[in-house]
């Protein structure tokens, strides 16, 4: 489940692309020390890059992605990008909570836009045309 929208990913990658690795997965694959390492820097910083080894790839037989989904949801954390053997994991230090609220009323505002009757709009400007056709008689 994305839990940001694109504009905020887009802007997340540009700010921390050229950040240094924190973290590494190693042929040991996710094994509590791993987790435990970049839990401790979303905390620390709530953007971590972490480094993908090639015995990850061989031990755990899965995709660049797929390793990237997997330490997101086992860190409750955000895949901001994966490039190459790299990949960036974003979780807010305040919780999630701040985020899911926006998102809710970005729905919730939606919803009322759409409501709004287009008929209405429609009268009004037809009815400025024709005071504009009057005032130019």
């Amino acid at each position: 489940m994305d839990r940001l929208p694109g504009k905020v990913k887009r802007a997340l990658r540009a700010k921390y692309y050229d950040i240094q690795p924190k973290a590494w997965i190693g042929k040991k694959g996710f094994d509590e020390g791993a987790i435990n390492e970049v839990s401790t820097q979303l905390k620390k910083d709530g953007v971590v890059k972490v480094e993908i080894r090639k015995g990850a790839l061989i031990s755990t037989e899965m995709k660049r992605e797929e390793i990237a989904q997997k330490v997101a949801e086992l860190t409750d954390s955000e895949v901001i990008d994966v490039r190459g053997k790299r990949f960036i994991l974003f979780r807010p230090r305040e919780g999630w909570e701040k985020y899911l609220r926006r998102l809710k009323l970005k729905e919730i505002s939606k919803e009322r836009r759409e409501e709004k009757p287009v008929d209405k709009v429609r009268l009004d400007i037809a009815q400025f045309r024709k005071k504009f056709k009057k005032g130019r008689e």
